[in-house]
Formats: C-alpha cells, sequence, structure tokens
C-alpha cells in the first residue's frame, strides 16, 4: 500500500469551501483515514495554501505535510520526479481541488501497480461537477493517480499527458469508479462512490447536497426516517460551525440521563419531550463527524451509550411503573426486553456481517425489519401512544413482547443466510 502522497493544490480551487471545510482541508482528512502517513503539497500558490493549512488541526494530526513550490502552469513529470520519496517505489498523486469518496482513495492507494481512477459512467446529476474534468479512454479522469518510480523515469513533459499515453498503452490500469460495488458497510446502504472537482460558485449547492446525502446512514427505522430530514437541516448548518461532534455526543447523553431520571420519578411527558428531542440530537453527532471527516475511534464510544440507554430508559419506567403499583410484574417484562435485546444483537451479526463481506445491501426482510423493529426511536412512541391512550404501563409490556417479535424475526433470518451460505458452498459466518 502506498503511504507517501503528493497534493498538487492551487488557489483558489484548492480554497472553495464546502459543508464548513475546504476542498484541501476535507481531502488531507480523508487521505490520513485511507492510512497515508505523509504528504507533499506541491503548489504555485504555496504561501496562500500554507497559511490555510497552518493552524493545527486534530483531525489530521497524524499527517506529515511538506510544501513545495511549483511555476505556474501544467504539472510536470520532472516536478514529480524531483519530490519523489527516496524509500517510496509507489506515490499516489492527487489533486488538491477534488473531493473524493475515502473508499475511492483507499482503493487506489492499495492498488500494487500503477493505476488511474476514471469514471466511465457518471451519473447525470454529477455532470454539472465533473464537466470541466478531462477525457481519457471514453471516460472521466478522476484527479488521482497511483504511480510507480519505474514508469515515471520513463516519461517526460505534462503529467496528464503522460497518465493518458500510459492509458492508451495499457502502461497504466484503469480504475473505473462505475465498476466499484455501490454498498458501504459504513452507511449500511448503497451509496455509488463519488467524486468531483471543487465547483464554482453556481454548483457550490449542488456540491454540498450531494456531500450531505453521502453521511446519511441507512436501515433506518421509521421515526429516523421522519426525522432525517430535520437532521440534514440542521447539519447544513451546524457543519459551518464550530461546534464538534464530541460536544453533540456530550450534549444528547446529558439530556438522556435527564429523561431516564423523569422517567424513574413519574414525569412521564417532560421525559418524552427530551426523548424525541434525544431522537434527533443523536443523529447529529455522527453526520458532523462524517461532514467534516472528523471520525475517530474515540466517536465509537457513542454507540456504547446508544446501547447503554436502550436498557436504561426501560429499567426506569420499569421501576416507576412497580414503585407505583402500576405493573406490579414490571420487572419480568424488562428482563423478557434484556433478554430479547441480546438475541437480538446476535440475530443483526448475522444479518449485517454477510452483506459487509460481499458489499451487497441486506434484503427486503432485513430493511422491514429495521423499519418497523424494536428500537428506542419505536418504544418512545410506543410510550407516547400508551400514555395518550391513559395505560402507559402498558408500554413497557408492548417494548418487550415487541422487541421479542423482532429478535425471532433477526435469529431466523440470520439462520436462513447462514443455510443459503452453506448450500453454496462458502465458508461458515462468523457471529463476531
Amino acid at each position: 500500500m502506498a503511504h507517501e502522497c503528493v497534493v498538487l493544490a492551487d488557489c483558489p480551487g484548492a480554497l472553495v469551501e464546502l459543508c464548513g471545510i475546504s476542498t484541501l482541508e476535507r481531502l488531507l482528512r480523508t487521505l490520513q483515514r485511507c492510512g497515508i502517513a505523509r504528504v507533499i503539497v506541491l503548489s504555485s500558490t504555496p504561501d496562500l495554501i500554507a497559511a490555510q493549512l497552518a493552524e493545527p488541526c486534530r483531525s489530521r494530526a497524524q499527517l506529515v505535510l511538506t510544501f513545495r513550490d511549483r511555476p505556474a502552469g501544467l504539472v510536470t513529470i520532472d516536478q514529480i520526479v524531483d519530490l519523489w520519496p527516496d524509500a517510496a517505489q509507489l506515490l499516489l498523486v492527487v489533486r488538491g481541488d477534488s473531493v473524493f469518496d475515502s473508499r475511492l482513495l483507499h482503493l487506489l492507494a492499495t492498488q500494487s501497480s500503477p493505476a488511474v481512477l476514471v469514471d466511465s459512467a457518471v451519473p447525470s446529476k454529477f455532470q454539472p461537477l465533473v464537466a470541466s474534468s478531462p477525457n481519457t479512454l471514453r471516460a472521466k479522469f478522476c484527479g488521482a493517480a497511483l504511480l510507480q518510480r519505474d514508469w515515471v523515469s520513463t516519461q517526460s513533459g505534462p503529467l496528464g499527458k503522460a497518465i493518458n499515453n500510459g492509458l492508451e498503452q495499457n502502461a497504466i490500469a484503469a480504475v473505473d469508479v462505475s465498476d466499484q460495488p455501490s454498498y458501504s458497510p459504513a452507511l449500511r446502504r448503497k451509496l455509488r462512490p463519488f467524486w468531483f472537482p471543487a465547483p464554482p460558485p453556481a454548483h457550490v449547492k449542488l456540491a454540498e447536497r450531494i456531500l450531505l446525502n453521502s453521511v446519511q446512514k441507512g436501515t433506518q427505522d421509521f421515526p429516523a426516517r421522519i426525522q432525517a430530514p430535520v437532521e440534514t437541516f440542521l447539519i447544513s448548518k451546524l457543519c459551518k460551525t464550530a461546534i464538534t461532534p464530541n460536544q453533540l455526543t456530550v450534549s444528547w447523553i446529558a439530556l438522556a440521563f435527564g429523561t431516564a431520571i423523569l422517567f424513574v420519578t413519574g414525569h412521564l411527558i417532560g421525559g418524552i419531550l427530551l426523548a424525541l428531542i434525544i431522537g434527533i440530537l443523536d443523529g447529529l453527532d455522527g453526520k458532523q463527524a462524517r461532514i467534516k471527516v472528523e471520525t475517530s475511534k474515540t466517536g465509537k464510544i457513542e454507540h456504547w451509550f446508544d446501547s447503554f440507554f436502550e436498557i436504561v430508559w426501560p429499567t426506569a419506567l420499569a421501576y416507576h411503573f412497580y414503585v407505583s403499583g402500576q405493573l406490579p410484574n414490571a420487572f419480568f417484562y424488562l428482563a423478557l426486553l434484556i433478554v430479547a435485546e441480546a438475541l437480538d444483537g446476535i440475530g443483526k451479526l448475522g444479518v449485517y456481517l454477510p452483506a459487509e463481506k460481499s458489499l451487497v445491501g441486506p434484503d427486503l426482510l432485513d430493511r422491514i425489519v429495521r423499519l418497523i423493529g424494536g428500537r428506542r426511536n419505536i418504544y418512545v412512541w410506543v410510550l407516547v401512544a400508551c400514555v395518550v391512550l391513559g395505560t402507559p404501563e402498558k408500554a413497557l409490556i408492548v417494548m418487550a413482547f415487541w422487541e421479542v417479535a423482532t429478535a425471532a424475526a433477526d435469529l431466523l433470518h440470520s439462520c436462513w443466510i447462514r443455510y443459503v451460505h452453506r448450500r453454496q458452498g462458502f465458508p461458515d459466518l462468523p457471529l463476531g
């Protein structure tokens, strides 16, 4: 895998701002998450570029940046050769005025021989953004190439012309974006890998809509689908502020503890209102991290709190219903719900892991289960319905049996997937 990269960054394209950060900043953060350790920024406007990147940034703190000057005009092979790292056989060269799906850069960086990223079937909605990109071999050149020292040493002249000649002579492989799987394991939905140069002012809104869509997770429950447009609107504003994903996470966790206290003390209306607000806030931190490329390992702690409150809120309700005498068997139903949730976790692994391994999204049955299956958002609305009907204690009973039904569906589906896999001669799938 290539760990060295040259970024061709010139003003004004590299400094076009999309969703709160410049195109160049977004690229550097993406490169770090693709395993790139060292980046040489080659620029004809080095002072402006260096000033833009001068402030320390935690989201690319592991990148070692070096700035090199070049004359204005086309980038040449000689300029790349002059700065080629001594120990590197493969070197990733990327336009700094372009936006790339991280899957594409990771794919290119892990090639073992020279390769160029091209797109032979650009979707119509991207056409306004990529119209200025050069054509090569009946495909659009995406602005990223993996070059090899031996090949580069035999070339001369403009870099773009040399790459085009390499493609025509089959000295460089064409990695076609249109041939790549559209399923994203991180988002658990289909999303065609995207790329586009920094847009002119007239197309900035289109580019930002594409980026905002790219951070939406799939396999949503029904309440989450209703909330998604609200979350997207809020993120379109929040991404242009200094608010961090961690701040958003801390906010919803603090409110979630407050919700548990309200449930324990029997203030169900107040607890429900907070829970509905949390339903939106809980989706914002992850989207903020993805839209600004600020994802980190510490961000995974948020998923632990998700699971934590899946248990804490029903426990708080069970305690209230038991102490108040509204539901003497409250803890029986709580235990039933917790056991069912544990079994459901095993079932989900058996459904999601094959999808991630094959890069094919879960089937229709799984999407239906995710839409109406037992989740915290669904249970809040169950509680709302029972409070409106004047029987709030019944909510815990409904939650318990709803979770049992969800676990049964996921476990049966998981067993069916494993059975089909064996029938097709594939190795057995682990559950973790």
